[in-house]
């Protein structure tokens, strides 16, 4: 009788053993799945964020190269002389920057 009730007893334990391995084994199984899927979710974004940031780059060299144009003196020239303004005949000569003109004209 004593040997059955220890048999009883060591099954019990390991039933009990087993089914704890197994709760432990799935749910790990789970937060596992949880945290890939958040992982895969938040790589998503990041590839989202690189692509915009490369579309932005592309967009500030654009603006760039037309600024740089815009700028040049001879596109300057050109729009002066369109909206009326008349080539300069004198020769001119750079003043103090800390002055408040800083160009001024040779000629009088």
């Amino acid at each position: 009788m004593c040997r059955i009730d220890k048999i009883e007893k060591t099954q019990k334990t390991c039933n009990l053993v087993f089914f704890t391995c197994c709760a432990i084994f799935l749910s790990s199984t789970v937060a596992r799945m949880y945290f890939y899927n958040d992982l895969a979710i938040k790589n998503r974004d990041l590839k989202g964020a690189f692509d915009s940031q490369l579309t932005l780059e592309e967009e500030i060299t654009l603006l760039k190269y037309e600024d740089s144009e815009l700028s040049s003196m001879k596109y300057v020239e050109s729009e002066a002389l369109k909206m009326g303004f008349k080539p300069m005949k004198e020769r001119l000569m750079t003043l103090d920057l800390s002055s408040a003109g800083q160009v001024a004209s040779l000629s009088r």
